[in-house]
């Protein structure tokens, strides 16, 4: 299975996600993208302050993105 990593990014800051995780299928590694960001999103909104510019870029194991997920796209804000 490829191996995929799931940074954090923001423009400027970069969080590496150093050890990865394998995904069977592309629609697996979209899910768990979607996942991380309103999981971070959720832990946000409890410290009171969303940033919706972040974004998570999945990299493969050559540091070529295949997916791409703002944080403003993982939510509807009503």
């Amino acid at each position: 299975m490829p191996r995929y990593f799931l940074h954090l990014r923001d423009g400027i800051d970069i969080a590496l996600d150093e050890e990865g995780n394998e995904f069977a299928s592309i629609e697996d590694l979209q899910t768990a993208v979607l996942k991380s960001a309103r999981d971070c999103i959720a832990g946000d909104a409890l410290a009171g302050r969303i940033d919706l510019r972040l974004r998570i870029d999945a990299e493969d194991e050559n540091g070529r993105v295949i997916h791409s997920l703002p944080f403003a796209e993982a939510v509807t804000i009503i």
